[in-house]
C-alpha cells in the first residue's frame, strides 16, 4: 500500500465523513470510481496551471462532473479540490477514501498471488477464523515471478509460501554455512 500524503488523507476523511452523514457512502464510492476510470494526471496538471484562474478551473470541473452526472456532494468535493489546486492528489484521495470505506464496512481485502488459478475458499475459511469480525474479500492475482506456491497479502502483512522465497531462504542458509 503506497503512502498517502497528509493532505490527501484530510480530503479523503472529510469526504468520507460527509458521505457517511448523508448516507451516501456507496453512491460517492461509485462516483469516485467513475471519475478514477477517466482521470488523467495531465488534465489535473492543466487545472493546476496558474494561467487558469481558480474560478475557471471550478467551471471546467463542474462541466466535467455534470457530464458524468455526479451527485452534488461529489461535484462540490471536486470543485473544492480544484479551487485549492489539489486535483493532482485525487488518486491518493481515492485510495484513502476506499480504505476508510472498507474499514467502516468491516471488510478485509486480501490479495492471493499464485502462478496458477487456485481455489481460494480454504484460505478464506482460515482467514474468517482469524478475523471473525471481518468480511473477507479475496482478490486473486497471477504472478509468474513467484515461480510456484503462493503469497497472501493482508494490508502490509505478507505470508510468503512461494517457491521463490523458499529458494532465497536456502540460498541464505548455504551462504551463511560457507561463511
Amino acid at each position: 500500500m503506497p503512502r498517502v500524503s497528509v493532505i490527501a488523507r484530510t480530503y479523503a476523511k472529510t469526504l468520507f465523513l460527509a458521505s457517511k452523514n448523508n448516507n451516501s457512502i456507496d453512491k460517492v464510492s461509485e462516483e469516485l470510481e467513475l471519475f478514477r476510470k477517466n482521470f488523467s494526471s495531465e488534465f489535473a496538471n492543466e487545472l493546476k496551471n496558474p494561467v487558469i484562474s481558480k474560478d475557471d478551473g471550478v467551471k471546467i470541473i463542474n462541466e466535467v462532473t455534470s457530464r458524468f452526472k455526479l451527485g452534488s456532494l461529489t461535484s462540490n468535493f471536486f470543485a473544492a479540490i480544484v479551487k485549492n489546486r489539489r486535483l493532482n492528489l485525487f488518486p491518493e484521495i481515492h485510495e484513502e477514501f476506499n480504505r476508510m470505506v472498507l474499514e467502516y464496512k468491516k471488510i478485509l481485502e486480501v490479495e492471493v498471488l499464485s502462478t496458477i488459478n487456485i481455489n481460494v475458499e480454504n484460505i478464506k475459511k482460515l482467514l474468517e477464523k482469524s478475523y471473525p469480525d471481518k468480511k473477507i474479500l479475496i482478490k486473486q492475482t497471477l504472478a509468474p515471478k513467484i515461480l510456484g506456491g503462493l503469497q497472501i497479502r493482508i494490508g502490509s502483512k505478507i505470508i510468503d509460501a512461494s517457491l521463490k522465497n523458499q529458494i532465497e531462504q536456502i540460498k541464505k542458509e548455504c551462504l551463511s554455512a560457507i561463511n
